[in-house]
């Protein structure tokens, strides 16, 4: 008399099903890591945005590959910051002591630098289309570079451009700015580009012979 096989297929069905079930399990465990490890981010991030935008000075600042966008650093003191490359169009940076700051290769495109110093600063290959450089100090600065822009640039008759190069090599890197109208407390004129022929650099003034800037600070509101 023949034996009967055990049947396999339930076994085989049963097995699966573990196994299907440890799979889950794992994802499941995975996701919630995951998810873990993204909250822990966001929360170390909306830490450290929150400090940046209440502190008044941050010396040697980075922006490692940060989300910066929106972040006001108007006022603030920023000495030696890296903005290396970094997306900073429609940034706000008026009145802020950028001293030796480096924004090689930065896009600040329509950035607020309106009275801004950046002594020493770094704008190697920088695009400063439309931005706002009314009465900053650029002193020392780099604005040397064969893709630097200025194109449409608003200045006004006390931008302070770095010495160095002649008023005509000045022009030739400046060339696009815009010149808008400074009225001057002090004397009460309204200073317009042809003002600005009198010391033959197109849009503003150059180191030394700034009005508003002397070694660095600003020595009239």
């Amino acid at each position: 008399m023949a034996v009967k096989e055990p049947e396999s297929e339930p076994r085989i069905e049963v097995l699966s099903g573990i196994g299907g079930g440890l799979v889950c399990g794992i994802a499941v465990g995975l996701s919630a890591i995951f998810m873990a490890e993204s909250i822990r981010v966001s929360e170390e991030y909306a830490t450290w945005r929150a400090s940046v935008e209440s502190a008044a000075s941050i010396p040697g600042f980075t922006v490692a590959g940060r989300d910066i966008k929106g972040i006001n650093f108007s006022g603030k003191s920023l000495h030696n910051a890296d903005f290396t490359k970094a997306d900073l169009r429609g940034a706000k940076f008026r009145d802020a002591d950028l001293t030796g700051a480096d924004f090689t290769g930065a896009d600040l495109r329509e950035a607020n630098l309106i009275g801004a110093n950046l002594q020493d600063a770094s704008l190697m290959n920088a695009n400063l289309g439309n931005a706002s450089l009314h009465s900053a100090n650029l002193t020392h600065a780099t604005i040397a570079g064969p893709q630097t822009s200025f194109f449409e640039t608003k200045v006004n008759a006390r931008t302070c451009w770095p010495k160095g190069p002649t008023p005509e090599q000045l022009n030739v890197l400046i060339n696009g700015v815009v010149v808008q109208k400074y009225t001057d407390d002090e004397s009460g004129l309204t200073l317009t580009r042809e003002d600005d022929k009198k010391d033959r650099v197109i849009g503003g003034q150059q180191a030394p012979g700034c009005a508003l800037w002397k070694h660095g600070m600003r020595i009239h509101p």
